[in-house]
């Protein structure tokens, strides 16, 4: 028969349009459409509602956390699911809808609160550095003074003035991305990377990728870290779930330093190293801690497997 396949029972079964697609070209594919459909359709949509005058955004802040959640769930999750479909994949599969094991989830939930301090640390740093290079500085600054405009409207998007604009705000900056980010890359670019890529390789891309898709230069290492990290505990937890809620409280974390205090961080931006030293020796602490949380992930999830193929 021509080009397509028959079930068990004998009836013609057509292929899925991009089935035979290899994973890797698929990959490519999905994080272009999802960058054309949320970054420019998105953007479009932001432009025609709120114009393109950031400092006059705070009138319409309500309306911009509104356009950016429905955004996401619209031009980033709807894709994604459409594009699954036509890969013709077992959603449970692909996306990973199991419970995950408590000990991996806490553990989980554990490795991204240990690491913030080691974030912390690592951008105070950075920060620092970039203040002291002595080559290539009026270009560097240009371009962190770009990003700094675009934190600053950021930062009036994650900022609340009472406790029901933060419950907004935390579904806006929390609960959207983690459940829309995850099943893009946690979901299908991770699950197809894993057909043509060892583990390692599979985590290590779909975190960098996802560290790449956010387009912040100055954030890379801590996206990447945050990435890797995410990728790792949905694979070897095999739950998506994992993902959405470590996502989450991350966010969620970011999100409430900015209810309460105004910044994201603890560091003192304008002190000297030895000003921050309790948050330095604190993030470095921290790193330690957090790459014990890996492997003890790993540990216990290898332990299972090996009882489980003992018991068969």
């Amino acid at each position: 028969m021509n080009n397509e396949e028959q079930n068990n029972n004998g009836f013609e079964r057509i292929t899925a349009p991009l089935a035979k697609m290899h994973p890797a070209v698929f990959v490519v594919l999905v994080l272009f459409i999802v960058f054309v459909t949320y970054q420019i359709f998105g953007g479009v949509l932001s432009i025609l509602v709120l114009g393109t005058d950031f400092k006059k955004m705070d009138g319409n802040i309500t309306l911009a956390r509104i356009i950016i959640s429905f955004s996401q769930f619209m031009f980033i999750l709807i894709p994604v699911i459409i594009l699954s479909m036509l890969q013709g994949n077992n959603a449970k599969k692909t996306f990973r809808f199991n419970l995950p094991k408590q000990p991996v989830l806490w553990l989980s939930i554990l490795g991204v609160l240990v690491i913030q301090p080691a974030i912390q640390a690592y951008m105070f740093l950075q920060n620092k550095l970039i203040a002291s290079l002595p080559f290539g500085a009026q270009f560097i600054n240009s371009l962190k003074e770009l990003m700094d405009s675009f934190e600053s409207a950021t930062l009036s998007l994650v900022t609340a003035n009472n406790a029901g604009e933060f419950i907004l705000v935390a579904f806006v900056i929390a609960v959207t991305p983690a459940i829309c980010e995850e099943f893009l890359f946690r979901g299908l670019v991770l699950t197809n990377f894993e057909r043509v890529m060892t583990p390692s390789k599979t985590i290590f891309m779909t975190g960098f990728i996802f560290a790449i898709f956010h387009f912040h230069p100055f954030n890379i290492m801590p996206l990447i870290l945050l990435g890797f990290f995410l990728s790792y505990v949905v694979y070897y937890s095999n739950s998506i779930f994992t993902g959405i809620i470590v996502h989450f409280i991350n966010n969620f974390l970011s999100a409430y330093l900015v209810y309460l205090y105004g910044k994201e961080g603890f560091e003192d931006a304008q002190g000297s190293i030895a000003d921050n030293y309790g948050l330095l020796v604190s993030g470095l602490v921290s790193f330690v801690v957090f790459l014990f949380i890996l492997k003890g992930i790993k540990s216990v999830t290898t332990e299972k497997k090996s009882k489980i193929i003992v018991n068969v």
